[in-house]
């Protein structure tokens, strides 16, 4: 995780995708904002780093999150500061996630006004998010569409895993290949080592989307291969790399 996790920016911006991901799961419209200015019951005017809210029954649910990204454990102080912008915006939950943890009096004062401290180790890894995310709306079944990608992905005890087949490109690239014709990505499965551990499952467009935003925050290291032509003479399957933000430009209405 820390691997991808170099500067404080982003690991705000990672805070936010992942709980993004999670909590918007069935694309209900929760909100999630990064360096968002609350104003206080004192009026005065506090910095989130990253922010969130939803509403479940009637009632809005409104949580905080402070990111220190530095090279030495959190003090209490820097605990006892975000208690006090969380007291002064005032019904609202506090997360504190940390580069490198908290010291005991951070913890201790933290677990007495119920402030939740993670790390970054906590944050759950790209692959865990997409799982749960493709799970929340229905991983895809036989009976979806493509709209228009057919896709190979992991199958094993009777269940879709979430994750998708790939190859290795050089030492940091990952190329997966996304099919236009469910009959080519069907011949395709039958071609590969491990075809038992993988099934064709078309996406819908909120799986594709999802899909694409997930391997973005890779930044670069993951690339799509668009299969339109099948297996050619030579049997070969040519394929056209796209970035994701390309593919989600050319195949979906969403801001790409």
């Amino acid at each position: 995780m820390k691997s991808i996790i170099k500067t404080p920016k982003s690991l705000e911006s990672y805070v936010q995708f992942v709980y993004s991901s999670l909590l918007n799961l069935k694309d209900q419209g929760v909100i999630v904002s990064s360096n968002t200015i609350i104003k206080g019951r004192s009026n005065a005017k506090h910095e989130i780093d990253v922010y969130y809210q939803f509403e479940n029954s009637g009632v809005i649910h409104k949580v905080a999150f402070e990111c220190k990204f530095k090279g030495r454990k959190v003090e209490k102080s820097e605990v006892i500061d975000f208690h006090g912008k969380l007291q002064d915006i005032g019904n609202i939950q506090g997360i504190f996630v940390s580069k490198e943890g908290y010291q005991s009096g951070a913890i201790e004062y933290a677990s007495h006004y119920n402030i939740k401290l993670l790390t970054i180790d906590d944050l759950p890894s790209l692959n865990v998010i997409v799982a749960n995310r493709l799970k929340s709306v229905a991983l895809p079944d036989e009976s979806y569409v493509g709209e228009p990608f057919w896709a190979l992905m992991g199958y094993s005890d009777g269940k879709l895993q979430g994750d998708y087949w790939s190859i290795r490109e050089g030492f940091k690239n990952t190329i997966i290949p996304l099919f236009i014709s469910k009959n080519d990505a069907m011949s395709f499965l039958q071609s590969i080592r491990d075809k038992e551990k993988f099934v064709v499952r078309g996406l819908p467009q909120h799986s594709l989307n999802f899909f694409l935003k997930s391997t973005i925050i890779a930044k670069g290291c993951v690339k799509i291969s668009v299969m339109l032509f099948g297996m050619d003479n030579e049997g070969k399957w040519p394929g056209t790399i796209l970035t994701p933000e390309e593919v989600g430009a050319r195949f979906l209405n969403s801001g790409y």
